[in-house]
């Protein structure tokens, strides 16, 4: 299947969360909006680099791993294994999510990765899926500008309000932006 990753692949992930998972990962989620009572969407979580740091800031609330990946989500079932406040959904894109449903959503090196012609249909579900006054954020890899303008302006004309963003350099991925949007 198209969509798994290589051993190589999966090996270079672990071996970035093992050695810079804090400055990485941990400082990612740590900008997330969060009360420790959300409902919160991981979209492309991966083997769980950003949820594991996630998970631990949601005492009182839920974490959603979605992945089109079985290989990608069963090693995100061993990364969140201590977890209780997790759930995984293997997903086709676009995901089909309930509405309203979620309090903050994020995506961390992900809609770059997602063809232009499936990418309006991801974010219309992304923002869907958001509740009223819900907060999607996003980093992406600044080198990918032209595929970062589409997106924005996805995000846009689905009625997220831009709110913050920034230009990191991210510990061995470089230049990123993170962007924050809020649904009206």
């Amino acid at each position: 299947m198209s969509n798994e990753p290589t051993r190589l692949e999966m090996f270079l992930t672990r071996l970035a969360f093992l050695l810079c998972g804090k400055p990485v990962y941990q400082a990612f989620a740590d900008r997330l909006p969060l009360d420790g009572g959300d409902q919160v969407l991981d979209f492309g979580c991966g083997m769980g680099t950003v949820a594991y740091y996630v998970a631990k800031k949601l005492p009182h609330g839920h974490l959603t791993c979605l992945e089109i990946s079985d290989r990608w989500l069963n090693a995100c079932r061993k990364t969140l294994r201590g977890y209780r406040n997790v759930s995984f959904l293997l997903c086709e894109s676009p995901p089909l999510l309930a509405s309203e449903s979620f309090d903050v959503a994020y995506c961390h090196f992900v809609l770059h990765d997602i063809s232009e012609s499936e990418l309006a249909r991801v974010i219309s579900a992304l923002a869907r899926a958001l509740k009223p006054g819900g907060v999607l954020v996003f980093r992406e890899p600044l080198n990918e500008a032209g595929k970062i303008s589409l997106v924005k302006r996805l995000v846009e004309q689905n009625r997220l309000i831009p709110k913050d963003s920034r230009v990191t350099d991210v510990p061995l991925m470089g230049n990123a932006l993170e962007c924050v949007y809020i649904k009206e």
